[in-house]
């Protein structure tokens, strides 16, 4: 019971803290990480009762769209005027519910509109922070979306299956990131729409190693205050799937990325091993009409780009879960008020934590590429005022912010300062 109890605390922690992986079925032998997305199989679910909808078994798999022959020949690009300059506000999002600590902070077009944050299940123990959010703009029509994430479990033991379906844990064979959005996630997210098509797939190495860092680091964190008695492995995967579906008469493009990570445990048991594996899924997206997505691609890629999630928050929540894991505690006042003190010393947290969690906008690139040559690469901008570095895709030479409102422009002469009461501070690039 107790080996069980830590598997499940510290998957609460991985869940989290992944921002956002690929393995074979338990029993198998498992590739090398990261795995070729080719090594994947979808598997049907096990009919063990479960809160969740998700059947993979009853989901086609997503056609892709025929593509255009590629050119024979290249085409010179024409010259493109300076776009207006794009206008943010630096949206943060606060921990209000128990840690009053900021969880993480991106930039948001200017008159979009932010709903959602983190909420906490404290049915769960340790307690669970889920965080989930749509930043939308006036019309309703362009959408980024961080959904809520969802939780697997698939194990060799039969007694263990049944405990985590009891649970409300939903029973899955493991599922890699672009398999799992296109066999499950896509189409239950969107029912409802008509003639979906997948435009485009694509594995995220880059990201699925960033994650991989953070959560190796942090199950060491956990580690040294509940030590593991059993064998485990961490593995993480990333992809993104853009489909295109016709939704009230419209045509939509949407671009899902999905991290997934897996805590893998065997144990040996009357001479056999023990297979368990806890894995979830963290899915976000962004969506504009077809028509508009094109204008609307650079606001979705600064926003993207822009996100920092607080690493003294996850560290924080890493310490609780680890606290509650090796005291087992029944009642979880105790533990809050003890972890209220432990708060207090977070300058603890080292600068190799900072320094992983400080820079992951390389990861997405590939994400981008092919919506168009031109918005390759990330420039980090010192903001003089708010003293923060901010990831942008290259080409913004000019950036400026007045401590609540950011403003970017492709146009190196463009200054907000002439012609208005505003007081702009222009930002640097930092070297």
């Amino acid at each position: 019971m107790k080996r069980s109890y830590g598997i499940f605390a510290l998957g609460v922690v991985l869940i989290f803290t992944l921002a956002d992986a690929q393995i074979k079925a338990p029993g198998r032998e498992l590739p090398a990480q990261p795995p070729a997305p080719a090594q994947f199989e979808a598997l049907a679910l096990s009919q063990a009762p479960s809160r969740h909808s998700f059947q993979a078994a009853a989901v086609p798999i997503l056609q892709p769209a025929p593509q255009a022959p590629a050119a024979q020949t290249p085409q010179a690009k024409p010259a493109v005027a300076p776009s207006q300059p794009l206008v943010f506000r630096n949206q943060i999002v606060f921990d209000q519910q128990f840690m009053n600590l900021e969880a993480f902070r991106l930039l948001v077009p200017k008159d979009w509109i932010f709903n959602g944050g983190i909420t906490w299940n404290f049915a769960k123990n340790p307690p669970e922070p889920y965080t989930m959010y749509t930043v939308t703009s006036p019309d309703g029509g362009s959408v980024i979306q961080q959904f809520p994430r969802v939780n697997f479990f698939s194990s060799t033991n039969q007694m263990s299956l049944a405990a985590q379906a009891q649970a409300g844990i939903t029973i899955m064979q493991p599922l890699g990131a672009i398999d799992f959005l296109q066999r499950v996630f896509i189409a239950q997210a969107r029912k409802g729409v008509t003639d979906l098509k997948v435009l485009e797939t694509q594995p995220l190495p880059a990201l699925a190693q960033y994650n991989l860092r953070v959560t190796n680091m942090l199950t060491t964190l956990f580690g040294q205050i509940s030590p593991f008695t059993f064998a485990y492995e961490n593995r993480v995967d990333s992809g993104h799937v853009k489909v295109e579906y016709t939704q009230n008469g419209r045509r939509i493009v949407e671009d899902f990325t999905a991290n997934i990570g897996y805590f893998i445990t065997s144990i040996p048991v009357m001479g056999m091993p023990l297979q368990e594996v806890n894995w979830w899924a963290n899915v976000s997206s962004f969506r504009a009409p077809a028509e508009d997505m094109p204008s609307k691609v650079r606001m979705f890629q600064i926003s993207v780009y822009s996100r920092f999630d607080n690493p003294v928050f996850n560290v924080s929540y890493t310490r609780l879960a680890a606290l509650v894991t090796r005291e087992q505690l029944r009642q979880q006042q105790a533990i809050f008020a003890r972890f209220q003190q432990i708060h207090k010393t977070l300058e603890e947290t080292n600068d190799i934590i900072w320094q992983t969690y400080q820079n992951r906008s390389d990861s997405y690139d590939r994400m981008f590429d092919n919506y168009s040559q031109a918005y390759r690469g990330v420039d980090t901008y010192v903001d003089p005022v708010n003293k923060w570095n901010i990831e942008l895709p290259t080409g913004y030479d000019n950036a400026w912010t007045n401590g609540s409102d950011y403003l970017f422009s492709d146009s190196p002469s463009y200054n907000p300062n002439i012609g208005s009461t505003g007081n702009w501070t222009q930002m640097t690039r930092k070297r």
